[in-house]
């Protein structure tokens, strides 16, 4: 089956990095200050994680795809996808 994303977050915001789910069950998506979380089987924004103080540059999940991390100018952080 293949997937097509459709970007719908109205403003307009520059993608710096984006990962897939090892399962590929989901895809995840630097974008300013925020991280944006996919469903890759219909495109839908499953989660937007917001609030981080600086724009994210970079992401990628666990081999085990429990865990994802990121990279932003202010930290770096981990969570439990």
């Amino acid at each position: 089956m293949r997937a097509a994303l459709t970007w719908r977050d109205k403003a307009e915001q520059c993608i710096y990095d984006l990962a897939f789910k090892p399962d590929g069950t989901q895809l995840i998506i630097a974008a300013g200050n925020k991280l944006l979380v996919y469903d890759t089987s219909d495109g839908t924004l499953i989660q937007p994680l917001k609030g981080h103080k600086d724009t994210v540059y970079c992401v990628a999940y666990a081999k085990d795809g429990v865990l994802c991390k990121w990279g932003s100018a202010a930290a770096q952080r981990h969570l439990q996808c």
